[in-house]
């Protein structure tokens, strides 16, 4: 039995990883493109987020809950996937082979060993789906062969270390600094200019040229619905409009000379914004590899919260020298 990955778990991975979007999705303070996303239509994020029971359900009743049948290749609709009269879940829990019928199925510990490096060496894609859904199948094996059966405690806490490992992977490094800012005085006159550039930049060309969250949930829902192929290729255009957007903001941006009391804005305006192409640039590959393309949105929401925070702090510091031009 090789165990390791293949397309069924992907799915699970993804699945699990759509409730970790969707847990950040509703969690500490969102930016305006998520509240739109939220009033206008019902997303499959948030569809997943209402879904999270899913993850408790043992359809056949054997012990297994469903996200485990995926991983033993067993038949979720089936108690008794082989037909030899025991269960799937006592079965592993017995150390047979639920895919074999018995009494002469039993799986040794080598059997296993050798089906997981055969699995991983097999295995010629390097995408962040499939690198996950490694660490978590020895993981499960892993804690399988050390207390035999597993608790729903074991169980959630598999999955909550997968939601943990994810969250501290998924991260993009400042790519500018201060050195990289051509800085000017904080004389008015300076102030009202870097005002009216920023404007024409990110207010009256407008980088973001359609809500990207709003897009990829688009996406998501005509990924693999081959009725909607043009719509899915629309939209996965817009997203790489998007980043090229985002690109040249970024160059414009590095452009303008700030005045010191705005730099730091500044500086944080350029990374984020920088950041947001980065991760659409991932939320684009999410066919090939769903994972990073929902880390990719992860990413995104957090580059564009404090992208808009950053802009707001701006005007609300150049209001204080009474310039309204941002208003």
């Amino acid at each position: 039995m090789a165990y390791l990955p293949n397309k069924k778990i992907f799915f699970l991975l993804v699945f699990i990883l759509l409730i970790f979007a969707g847990w950040f999705y509703f969690s500490g303070s969102k930016n305006g493109q998520a509240k739109d996303v939220a009033e206008q239509e019902k997303s499959p994020l948030i569809a997943a987020v209402e879904q999270t029971s899913q993850l408790d359900k043992d359809s056949d009743g054997d012990g297994l809950k469903d996200w485990e049948e995926l991983l033993w290749k067993t038949d979720q609709n089936k108690a008794d996937t082989d037909g030899d009269g025991t269960s799937d879940g006592e079965e592993i829990n017995l150390d047979r082979d639920p895919l074999k019928a018995g009494p002469n199925d039993k799986i040794s510990d080598k059997e296993d060993l050798v089906a997981q490096e055969k699995a991983i060496a097999d295995s010629k894609q390097n995408t962040m789906t499939t690198v996950y859904a490694r660490r978590f199948m020895e993981a499960y094996l892993t804690l399988k062969n050390q207390k035999r059966e597993l608790t729903d405690s074991d169980k959630d806490g598999l999955v909550k270390s997968l939601m943990d490992n994810i969250k501290s992977d998924i991260k993009i490094k400042d790519s500018y600094d201060i050195s990289n800012i051509k800085i000017i005085g904080g004389q008015k006159a300076n102030l009202e200019k870097y005002a009216r550039e920023i404007k024409k930049i990110l207010v009256d060309e407008k980088p973001i040229k359609e809500n990207v969250v709003i897009v990829f949930n688009r996406l998501l829902e005509n990924l693999n619905d081959k009725k909607n192929a043009d719509t899915y290729e629309s939209d996965a255009k817009k997203i790489l409009d998007n980043g090229e957007a985002y690109k040249q903001g970024v160059t414009k941006l590095v452009s303008v000379e700030a005045p010191d009391i705005l730099a730091g804005y500044h500086l944080a305006l350029i990374n984020n914004l920088n950041g947001m192409q980065e991760a659409v640039m991932a939320m684009f590959v999410v066919a090939s590899d769903p994972m990073k393309g929902l880390a990719g949105f992860e990413l995104y929401r957090q580059k564009a919260t404090v992208f808009s925070k950053s802009f707001e702090e701006l005007k609300i510091t150049l209001n204080a020298k009474d310039i309204f031009v941002l208003e």
